[in-house]
């Protein structure tokens, strides 16, 4: 993960300026300064927490913020013996009457330590601002270091990038040649848009053959995934799809991304299988979920039954994907009155944004927010959209969320979801 590259104020030059205190309902931890403590041996502060019922913040003024800036607030942090899962959060607070709480987003680490950063208008902070650093709920200690306030304002953001879909496949093919022509043309329509990225749909290379012994499965790179990446050459836009895979001596459902230069960036193989895929034609399933890193961020696959799956999505985004591309042969359920909700809400749940290119035709882009920025019905269709990687939902103040629940979520209780179904059924 990058470190911002501007000039900072130190917020930890004098530890005295920092006060500490701990909500109503709960006990007093003990708070030391780590002269030594932080990255590089830098002075570090300390929350140690002898017992589970402790918990309590350090806080800091924030001072000199002018109403037309903007700033980026960023902390380092790492706990010592302390369940990582537990509650640690920083946060800031402006009002006298702690009128909002902007909570500090997740950004990845750094040498070790927890990256937590937020940016924010000085204007939020006209009746003052504060840093809190919160920890408790566990045993063990929690130190904060590097805790810096940026000037930001004159900064570049993160530039939008621009996002097509294939839908459809084509009618009565006699190989995959003949797969890879329709595709190929649907990618010189596409290009009109002059797209980052495009997305085609679930196994391109066997849809609508005979296929149930996988004689038409093949190697990747591979005669169909050569062909898309002449194309990608071609255009200058990076190619994702969905492939069946022939890989020594199994079988799978491939998603494959190919950049700009028809270079192959890497694969994706579908871990969750239907009856249809798994049981009856014997397809293997991948067992891994890559993050894969492109000029304008970093996107992942789920393929069709994936999505069944909240799990999968979820990992993906806590792995850092801005954008999942969505191969899928078409979302069904209830006659597909469910498709809408359930790809919305997989975006909004983890904000992200999600391309979803169907062989049947239901095509969507959608936008962090959960709005869908373009869709078509109609198979064979080309659509289109920016994406803006900085869009998030806003909470119930009207602040934006951005990656908040990162950091509250309780993994530490999340054990069922490892386990299979029978160990969580009781008799």
């Amino acid at each position: 993960m990058e470190e911002l590259d501007y000039r900072f104020e130190n917020l930890l030059a004098d530890p005295a300026e920092w006060g500490q205190g701990y909500p109503p309902l709960a006990q007093e931890p003990v708070f030391r300064v780590r002269v030594d403590g932080g990255p590089a041996e830098r002075q570090a502060l300390a929350t140690v927490c002898e017992s589970t019922s402790l918990f309590g913040y350090w806080e800091r003024s924030l001072t000199g913020l002018e109403s037309d800036r903007t700033y980026t607030v960023e902390v380092l942090c790492r706990p010592e013996g302390f369940d990582a899962s537990r509650a640690r959060q920083a946060v800031l607070i402006a009002g006298p009457k702690e009128r909002f709480h902007q909570q500090l987003d997740a950004a990845g680490t750094r040498d070790g330590w927890e990256v937590l950063r937020r940016s924010f208008s000085g204007s939020d902070a006209t009746e003052g601002m504060s840093l809190r650093l919160y920890s408790g709920w566990a045993l063990g200690e929690v130190r904060w270091s590097e805790c810096r306030l940026y000037d930001v304002t004159d900064a570049p953001g993160n530039l939008p990038y621009k996002v097509a879909v294939v839908s459809g496949n084509p009618i009565d093919p006699g190989s995959p040649a003949d797969c890879a022509d329709f595709y190929c043309e649907k990618l010189d329509v596409a290009a009109t848009s002059r797209p980052d990225i495009v997305c085609l749909p679930e196994l391109i290379n066997v849809k609508g053959l005979p296929d149930e012994m996988g004689l038409f499965a093949e190697p990747v790179p591979g005669p169909t995934t050569w062909r898309l990446a002449e194309k990608a050459r071609e255009h200058g836009f990076y190619v994702a799809v969905s492939v069946r895979e022939q890989a020594e001596d199994r079988v799978y459902n491939t998603g494959v991304l190919i950049d700009r230069h028809g270079g192959f960036v890497g694969k994706y193989r579908k871990t969750h299988l239907p009856a249809g895929e798994g049981l009856t034609k014997g397809l293997a399933p991948g067992h891994e979920y890559p993050i894969f890193h492109t000029d304008f961020g970093k996107v992942a696959f789920m393929i069709c039954y994936d999505g069944h799956f909240p799990e999968v999505s979820r990992i993906l985004a806590l792995k850092g994907a801005g954008l999942i591309l969505f191969p899928n042969m078409g979302d069904n359920r209830d006659g597909g009155a469910v498709w809408d909700s359930v790809v919305r809400t997989r975006a909004v749940d983890n904000q992200v944004a999600i391309a979803a290119s169907l062989n049947n035709g239901r095509s969507r882009i959608v936008a962090q927010t959960g709005a869908i920025l373009a869709e078509s019905e109609e198979k064979g269709s080309v659509i289109w959209a920016d994406i803006d990687p900085d869009l998030t939902i806003s909470d119930f103040t009207g602040l934006p969320l951005g990656r908040r629940y990162d950091l509250i979520r309780r993994a530490d209780t999340f054990g069922p979801l490892t386990q299979g179904t029978a160990e969580n059924l009781e008799v």
